[in-house]
C-alpha cells in the first residue's frame, strides 16, 4: 500500500516490487530492483528514505526517517529488523530483528541478528550483540553469502502480490 504523507507520494520504479501488504509512506524513493516484502514499514513523514537498487527490505521491516535514511544497494534489511534514521551502505546484512540507530553501516559489512547498533560501522566489519561491537572482519565467503541470498531474493520475488 502506498500512502502520501503531508503531500509527499513515494515514487516507486517500474521495476521494483513493492508487495500490497507492505506499507510505503510519504518521502519514499524505491528504486529499480528493490523489493519490499509483505507487512514492511517504510515511513518518511519528515525527510527522504531511499531504498538503491537491488536492496531487499524483508517482511516486518520498520524504516523511520527522523533524518535520511538510504538503503545501499544490494543490501538486505531482515525480518523484524527496524532502521532509524540510518545510511546503510552497499552490500550490507542488517540481521533479523537488529536495531541500527542514528548511525553509518560501511559497505560490505554484517549486523548480528538482534544486534543494536548505536555506533558507526566501519567497511567489511561484523558487529554483533548489545550494543553492537565489532567482532571480526567480513571475509569473501561472507559476501559471497550476501549475494547468494540477494539472488535467492531475485527468484522469490515473483511470488509477491502486488
Amino acid at each position: 500500500m502506498m500512502r502520501e504523507f503531508k503531500g509527499k507520494k513515494p515514487k516507486i520504479d517500474e521495476n521494483a516490487i513493492v508487495d500490497r501488504d507492505a506499507l510505503v509512506m510519504g518521502n519514499v524513493v524505491v528504486k529499480k530492483g528493490a523489493s519490499i516484502w509483505p507487512h514492511a514499514m517504510l515511513r518518511a513523514d519528515e525527510y527522504e528514505i531511499v531504498v538503491e537498487e537491488n536492496a531487499v527490505i524483508l517482511d516486518k521491516a520498520f524504516i523511520e526517517a527522523p533524518k535520511k535514511v538510504v538503503i545501499g544497494k544490494g543490501s538486505i534489511v531482515s525480518h523484524g529488523a527496524i532502521i532509524h534514521g540510518a545510511e546503510i551502505g552497499e552490500n550490507v546484512l542488517i540481521g533479523i530483528g537488529a536495531i541500527v540507530l542514528e548511525v553509518k553501516i560501511g559497505r560490505n559489512s554484517i549486523i548480528g541478528a538482534g544486534a543494536v547498533v548505536t555506533k558507526d560501522v566501519d567497511d567489511d566489519s561484523f558487529v554483533a550483540g548489545v550494543p553492537a561491537k565489532k567482532i571480526r572482519d567480513v571475509g569473501k565467503e561472507d559476501l559471497e553469502m550476501i549475494k547468494r541470498i540477494v539472488a535467492e531474493v531475485e527468484e522469490k520475488k515473483k511470488f509477491l502480490k502486488r
